[in-house]
């Protein structure tokens, strides 16, 4: 079954870098498992095509496919996870969620989500920013600092700044989000990748 709990764990390894590449031995190291319950469980994944795995030397590397529903949907619920539980420390960001699905009727809405103090509402294009932009966000922010961007300038923060694909929560548009990052997932991989020991 695809999203188990060991899965699940595998994958929040990923969350936070979607360009991250591990080795079987930094996996189950992080994870405190034994070598050969991981190596099972990840040679599964790589035939699922949940992973993409590059060999060095000996060891096999392991980076998320994005190019597989799967994958996507193992992220998704992770993301779900940490919607929950910032939902229960900081119940105000409800309003937020309201705010956003009056906005989706309205406008184009792709994403929002909530990055260290700042809510991000992403729209489709200039003019419904502008739109966005008009209307109080202050309001709804709820404490929060409240901007609107396009999707090209949303991509562009993602590219220069690190931390927001490290430190996010998604309120609304879990599929759009990792569809941006499938976009600019080669120019991730140039600047951020490394292994990681």
């Amino acid at each position: 079954m695809i999203g188990n709990e060991l899965e699940q764990e595998i994958i929040s390894l990923y969350a936070k870098d979607t360009s991250s590449l591990y080795s079987i031995n930094q996996i189950a190291s992080k994870l405190g498992k034994t070598y050969p319950y991981i190596n099972k469980k990840i040679t599964r994944l790589i035939k699922n095509k949940i992973f993409k795995k590059t060999i060095s030397g000996r060891a096999y590397l392991c980076s998320l496919n994005l190019d597989n529903d799967e994958t996507i949907y193992l992220l998704i619920l992770n993301e779900i996870k940490k919607k929950k539980q910032e939902l229960t420390k900081k119940p105000e960001l409800r309003k937020v969620m309201s705010y956003a699905n009056k906005l989706k009727k309205l406008t184009g809405l792709q994403l929002v989500l909530k990055h260290k103090n700042k809510i991000i509402y992403v729209l489709e294009n200039q003019q419904e920013k502008e739109q966005v932009q008009k209307a109080s966000l202050r309001q709804v922010a709820q404490g929060h600092h409240a901007t609107a961007l396009t999707k090209k300038e949303f991509l562009g923060e993602l590219l220069e700044n690190k931390e927001i694909q490290e430190n996010h929560v998604i309120l609304y548009g879990y599929e759009k989000y990792y569809e941006y990052l499938k976009e600019i997932e080669d120019e991730l991989k140039l600047r951020y990748s490394k292994l990681i020991p």
